[in-house]
């Protein structure tokens, strides 16, 4: 499991309205671009925000070799201005193709 955090939520997501739809316990959508950049989504494709560059290239990576990724909010810690968004993200290997 992998603990994380949205970068650029809160005031600066492209669709602001998006963090008022999700709770604690909310599934995300991880959209891999490129080998260091995944961007969070809702499950309805709202953008939300990326995770921070060192947490996306073990994704990406994982991803590529065909691991199964989850993410889910952990928290909603209100800030001035923004609103940090905790995730976690799951991991679970396909059979036989992490070893």
């Amino acid at each position: 499991m992998i603990q994380s955090f949205l970068l650029h939520s809160g005031t600066t997501v492209r669709e602001p309205s998006s963090l008022d739809s999700i709770k604690i316990g909310a599934c995300l959508d991880l959209q891999p671009n490129g080998r260091s950049r995944v961007e969070v989504r809702t499950p309805d494709g709202r953008p939300l925000g990326w995770l921070p560059p060192e947490d996306a290239q073990m994704v990406t990576d994982l991803i590529h070799h065909g691991a199964v990724t989850t993410a889910r909010v952990m928290g909603l810690i209100p800030a001035y201005g923004r609103s940090r968004v905790q995730i976690s993200i799951e991991v679970q290997p396909q059979a036989g193709s992490l070893q």
